[in-house]
């Protein structure tokens, strides 16, 4: 083989391997040329192609990033490297236009959290403000209840009136404590006591509340109880009866004139540890239609408009209740039928053993001794408070324990009436005029008298967000008591600082 044959084998084979492409046949020396020439302008047009590439990836390092690579259609493993180059830039660029995405939502949820912030800042406020304006005339209400209750110059029909007074009193209170802290009933923080109670009385007492309002729609309203019902349960009767009122509450509100209410208690079973009952509320009312009835233990939700413009309420009632037998560990089944009525079927449980009075005396027991307190002398009570109605109350309270107390109307009296006097304890209202009863508190620890600044200080306040607590903490009052409170929880309180302080 010739010198010029071996060139124009080597040349073809370059061709054949880079291109895939054979240009001639021949052996002469224009065949040589021809496909020489072939490949010296495909080494150029891959220099120049190189160059672009080159030049456009040091772009996207520059921050250019969204330049694509030219495909030509030589098909060759330039090519295949600017398509796979491509595809990258289109991943990086959706890459890139959902971080973009993500960070205009987490910016826009930013903002909601901080909305969301400043709205449970101002609700927090404005329960703190309704709870004092509810709370301190039910204080009122609630305590010389109380007081009158315990004269032994009541007749039995007087009692009894003051008895309703009470319990309806105590169920306000405990609607106004659901409707301030709902979230805290949905997430099962709620308190229940476990004191012994009589179910037929309370629910004789339930009946007679609402007989004048049956009796005024001539509805026939009876109760029915199981002989077999226990005369004495344990539980919390407040919650009971919140359960019982509700239900009939209902009932007579949506039943019409000349209509029935019963109210029957069944003693179902006995276990090891507990009695079931079973509360029965039926009523021949308005009833509910079947496309509703999976919502009415939703909060807020009433049959329809018509019925909240007519028969008023919070449509918060069957929530509350339903939350309150959850935590009983018990159930509430519903069954109704449209203008026929509604029938509510609650089933309880009810522990045989006081494990309430059991966990008390245990505590009691482990208790180190009560320091004596000298009785020749009375107890003497500075009280801050700036209701007069409350008070009054509290000193009637006070003096029934055979207390001194004297009264004053704001924090700053409180200051100066600790410098010029000496006390045993000090009920300290917390939202005063002039000086509210933090500023107080703080006021007297600063003095220099190591008694006065060391005196025991209760909080009696109408306020109960989560927060008090750890406010009262913070400056140095010794317990916080909220109102309505009870005068044996009022005593405890006193008594116990006292001894402690002794």
């Amino acid at each position: 083989m010739s010198k010029l044959e071996k060139i124009l084998a080597l040349v073809r084979s370059i061709n054949q391997d880079e291109f895939q492409e054979q240009l001639t046949h021949g052996d002469s020396l224009d065949d040589v040329y021809e496909e020489l020439l072939f490949l010296a302008e495909k080494i150029e047009s891959k220099k120049k192609r190189t160059g672009v590439i080159i030049e456009q990836i040091s772009n996207c390092f520059a921050g250019d990033f969204f330049n694509y690579l030219p495909i030509s259609e030589a098909h060759d493993e330039l090519d295949v490297f600017c398509m796979g180059f491509n595809t990258y830039i289109e991943e990086l660029k959706s890459a890139m236009v959902s971080k973009k995405l993500v960070e205009t939502i987490n910016e826009k949820l930013v903002e909601e959290k901080e909305r969301s912030e400043q709205l449970a800042l101002a609700r927090d406020q404005f329960l703190s403000n309704m709870s004092h304006e509810i709370r301190t005339p039910l204080n009122g209400i609630l305590g010389f209840t109380d007081l009158l209750l315990k004269s032994s110059s009541l007749d039995l029909e007087k009692s009894k009136q003051l008895e309703y007074i009470k319990m309806s009193g105590d169920i306000l209170l405990v609607i106004i404590n659901d409707i301030l802290d709902l979230a805290k009933i949905e997430s099962g923080q709620v308190t229940l006591s476990n004191k012994p109670f009589n179910l037929v009385q309370l629910t004789r007492l339930i009946h007679d509340t609402f007989l004048i309002k049956a009796e005024e729609k001539e509805i026939d309203f009876k109760v029915v109880i199981d002989k077999k019902v226990p005369a004495i349960l344990n539980g919390d009767s407040v919650r009971i009866s919140q359960i019982f009122f509700n239900l009939i509450s209902n009932s007579v509100k949506f039943t019409a004139a000349k209509g029935k209410i019963r109210l029957k208690i069944k003693f179902q079973e006995e276990e090891d540890e507990t009695y079931i009952i079973k509360i029965i509320v039926k009523d021949s009312g308005i009833g509910i239609s079947p496309d509703r009835l999976k919502d009415i233990f939703n909060p807020f939700v009433q049959l329809s408009n018509d019925s909240s413009k007519k028969y008023g309420g919070t449509g918060l009632g069957l929530t509350i209740i339903k939350k309150i037998i959850n935590i009983m560990n018990g159930e509430i089944e519903v069954k109704s039928k449209l203008n026929v009525g509604t029938k509510f079927i609650v089933t309880l449980p009810f522990p045989k053993n006081d494990y309430y009075l059991s966990a008390s005396k245990s505590f009691l027991d482990k208790q180190e001794p009560v320091v004596t307190i000298d009785v020749n002398r009375k107890i003497k009570v500075l009280l801050a408070e700036d209701n007069r109605i409350n008070q009054v109350l509290a000193q009637k309270i006070l003096s029934n324990f055979n207390f001194d107390c004297v009264a004053v109307a704001n924090g700053k009296l409180a200051v100066e009436a600790i410098v010029q006097e000496d006390f045993d304890v000090v009920l300290m209202d917390l939202m005063m005029p002039v000086m509210n009863g933090y500023e107080a508190t703080s006021a007297i620890r600063s003095l220099k008298d190591h008694v006065k600044k060391n005196i025991p200080i209760i909080a009696l306040s109408a306020v109960v967000t989560g927060s008090v607590t750890e406010a009262c903490k913070a400056v140095g009052i010794n317990k916080y008591i909220s109102k309505p409170f009870g005068s044996e929880e009022l005593y405890a309180a006193i008594m116990g600082l006292i001894s402690k302080n002794n």
